[in-house]
């Protein structure tokens, strides 16, 4: 399907909590996408205008042939009305060789422009894909490496604590010791 300048400039790119995509780089290319391929639809207008010409030209000729050929005078020169059909045939195959040519040319150049942009557009998805995924993982491993200290941090406090309980333990049992001693 082919992506019209309205796509473009509608599509939203969702953005995180956490900093996500630069919301203003998107939108501007996103504006750049529609301009470029605005440039292509005017000017493939311009070429379709000019195959319409062309197109007019010969329906013209064909009309003037037709026009000749039944106003042909009544005297009857074989060779020069063979003649006279044989090089508006001539004329005729040449102008529509030429119209074609331009409509095919003109197709060419616009489905050329299209895929391009296509290309573009696919390839700048993809680089802003793997730039999301590259965060979200780097994110990932700041939190794994964050749980990882966390759990140090727990570890050493709970050992603290049972070194410290051991020690108020013992003092309590020296200092019942003691009072025993001095009763």
């Amino acid at each position: 399907m082919a992506i019209s300048v309205k796509d473009i400039q509608e599509k939203i790119f969702p953005t995180q909590a956490n900093g996500g995509y630069d919301v203003e780089q998107v939108d501007d290319f996103l504006d750049e996408i529609a301009d470029q391929l605005g440039t292509l639809i005017r000017e493939n207008l311009v070429l379709k205008g000019q195959v319409g010409k062309l197109e007019d030209e010969l329906a013209s000729k064909q009309k003037a042939l037709d026009e000749a050929i039944a106003k042909t005078p009544d005297y009857n020169e074989e060779g020069y009305f063979k003649n006279l059909q044989s090089a508006m045939r001539d004329s005729l195959i040449s102008a529509q060789r030429v119209a074609d040519e331009a409509t095919a040319a003109a197709k060419a150049e616009a489905e050329k422009a299209v895929a391009d942009a296509k290309a573009e557009a696919e390839q700048t998805l993809a680089d802003a894909k793997a730039e999301a995924s590259q965060l979200t993982e780097s994110a990932q491993s700041s939190a794994d490496a964050a749980r990882a200290e966390y759990e140090t941090l727990k570890a050493a406090a709970e050992n603290y604590r049972a070194t410290f309980r051991k020690l108020v333990e013992d003092q309590l049992e020296v200092l019942k010791a003691n009072d025993i001693l001095f009763k």
